[in-house]
């Protein structure tokens, strides 16, 4: 994953999405964040791939760990999860915490950490109840390690909720892999000025299938696997075992 594209794309990240997605990105995670409190209502969250903190603010859990590699959507985050009703205080933390720039966001009872870090190499000294990954896995640069460290900080009987846009042969993720393709560049071109990056948002979906996500945990309960609206779309959620050895 290049970083520069998301700390260039961060400040119009957010209405960029609504936009090319005509809203839909937006139903999904509202459809996720619903499935996800079948199973788990609160607890101790990480989010993936955070970007700007739509899925934490959403989720609205006690504790939270945003984990994202660009600082632009890091510092865009910070302000976003502010609780507005309440006095709230924020501070960077050291860099001796986790190794990385990380903030910390203190609102009454509700703590949220913001790590500057990858999926592959975040390192917290805690394990979550919850771990979730809204269209991060395609972003990830080795699959198989980013795997191992989820599994690495998910609780035993824990649950790992992912949504990723993913390949398939149907006509309509066809139709809209080539809107993807041909179409979203070139409003991302005028929005963003970033044609060519999103050119590699069609590539990044046609490579990864959501069997190259469910198996690298084979030793979890596949509690949901469903399609969302349009086939392109596909949402896993799992329950590690609880007899897995920590």
């Amino acid at each position: 994953m290049d970083i520069k594209i998301y700390d260039k794309l961060a400040k119009k990240y957010d209405l960029a999405t609504k936009i090319v997605s005509f809203g839909i990105e937006e139903v999904w995670r509202k459809i996720f964040i619903k499935n996800i409190k079948k199973h788990i209502k609160n607890g101790s969250l990480i989010d993936l791939a955070s970007a700007t903190g739509e899925m934490a603010k959403g989720l609205n859990f006690d504790k939270a760990y945003l984990i994202e590699p660009s600082r632009a959507m890091n510092l865009i985050a910070t302000e976003k999860l502010k609780n507005k009703s309440e006095k709230c205080e924020i501070e960077e933390l050291s860099s001796s915490k986790f190794q990385v720039p990380s903030w910390r966001i203190k609102c009454g009872k509700k703590e949220i950490i913001i790590i500057q870090d990858t999926a592959e190499n975040f390192n917290i000294d805690e394990k979550a109840d919850l771990i979730t990954a809204f269209m991060a896995f395609r972003n990830f640069d080795d699959i198989k390690k980013a795997s191992r460290n989820i599994d690495k900080h998910l609780k035993n009987g824990g649950y790992l909720a992912v949504v990723e846009m993913v390949k398939s042969d149907s006509f309509l993720a066809k139709l809209i892999l080539w809107y993807m393709n041909n179409i979203v560049p070139l409003i991302a071109g005028v929005l963003v000025g970033m044609k060519q990056e999103y050119k590699l948002l069609g590539k990044s979906i046609d490579s990864l299938s959501q069997e190259d996500i469910i198996k690298n945990f084979k030793d979890y309960e596949i509690i949901t696997k469903k399609k969302l609206l349009f086939p392109i779309a596909s949402m896993v959620i799992m329950r590690k075992n609880d007899t897995k050895d920590s």
